[in-house]
């Protein structure tokens, strides 16, 4: 988005709010700052390679509210790669309306997914999905109640450039809990409109559509509620996938299960997932990361992970969490190491520090 552009944003939110004088207007700003240092050890593997992210994000916005429920905001979001030699790596624009109450919440344009997506499973989108791709281009409306939800959302990822003629995500999830039982499900179809072949003139000869629909369907059990710990849940999911390339009729439908269980208290994590069945994302030598968004580790039959995290500091404004990471798959395990420090302080969502967690080690350092 260049200058201009944001001028005329940062233009007609100020017209209209000296417009609008019978209604309670108030200036919004929000500055997110997050940091990545993520290495990843699977040498011996052939499914992984082997890698280190790091990253800083700045994500400053400014906006308007409305009568409390509706607000518009712009802004960008920054990424300076650690090492890198370029002032900036990536530059994504944000621009968007949001209407939202307690119960119900509606963005459309371009918007963080960072907060709306984090719950989806690794086998469909992969850890890397909300630091290298921070924007949903599109709508997302959800449906709160205590402790349940439902969503629909919209993203549309490309089009009419290099090969790909078009892509996008429908997403829908949703959770149901009554007491310490809980039914979740997570979906969503990336559909792809791929440029196969060119002639001598660059013009496209062959063009094909590749489809992905996922979805993971989980029952269980949430006793944090009845036990000393600050998260103590366990469940069992179908995961079920279709993977279809209309222009040749190849065409998969993987199935399995995947069994999570996951523990916090005051500062200490450990959460273990385990995957049994067949074997996804079938077509990904031919089309990559252009049709699967997933962790390439579900490529195997039998894969388990376990994390160790360590919640150094944890509230609403200030996360810091160093999380341990060991994979095993193909009779090999592999480890990882993520280190992130996040940061967000808005005047409307988070304006104060809520310091009420607890850690293991407050009593330590003499705090109570």
């Amino acid at each position: 988005m260049n200058r201009s552009i944001f001028i005329r944003l940062f233009s007609a939110i100020w017209l209209f709010s000296i417009a609008q004088e019978g209604f309670s207007q108030d200036l919004l700003w929000k500055v997110g700052v997050y940091n990545l240092f993520d290495n990843s050890e699977f040498d011996r593997s052939d499914i992984r390679a082997s890698r280190t992210m790091t990253s800083t994000q700045l994500q400053p916005l400014i906006g308007l509210g409305i009568e409390e429920k509706h607000r518009i905001m712009a802004g960008v979001d920054l990424v300076k790669e650690w090492g890198s030699k370029r002032l900036l790596d990536n530059v994504v624009p944000i621009a968007y309306y949001q209407y939202f109450t307690p119960r119900l919440e509606f963005l459309v344009g371009a918007f963080p997914k960072r907060r709306l997506l984090e719950r989806y499973p690794r086998n469909m989108l992969s850890d890397s999905v909300l630091w290298q791709r921070p924007a949903i281009n599109g709508f997302f409306l959800e449906y709160n109640a205590e402790q349940s939800y439902a969503n629909l959302w919209l993203d549309w990822t490309g089009g009419e450039r290099n090969s790909v003629v078009e892509s996008f995500f429908i997403g829908w999830s949703g959770r149901w809990q009554r007491g310490i039982l809980y039914g979740q499900h997570f979906g969503y179809m990336f559909h792809l409109v791929k440029i196969d072949s060119l002639d001598h003139n660059q013009n496209p000869t062959s063009i094909s559509v590749k489809d992905n629909i996922k979805t993971v369907t989980s029952l269980g059990v949430d006793l944090a509620k009845t036990t000393i710990f600050d998260k103590l849940t366990t469940n069992v999911g179908l995961s079920a996938s279709a993977e279809r390339d209309r222009l040749t009729g190849e065409y998969h439908l993987p199935m399995g299960l995947i069994w999570e269980t996951e523990a916090e208290y005051r500062g200490i994590g450990l959460k273990n997932t385990l995957y049994y069945g067949d074997s996804q994302q079938r077509m990904y030598r031919q089309y990559g990361n252009l049709l699967y968004w997933g962790d390439l580790m579900y490529k195997t039959n039998l894969y388990d992970r376990a994390d160790l995290m360590v919640y150094f500091y944890k509230s609403n404004i200030l996360n810091i969490t160093l999380n341990l990471s060991l994979h095993f798959a193909d009779g090999q395990f592999y480890n990882q190491q993520i280190l992130t420090a996040t940061f967000d302080l808005d005047n409307f969502y988070n304006k104060s520090l809520d310091k009420s967690y607890r850690y293991i080690w407050d009593s330590w350092f003499g705090q109570r």
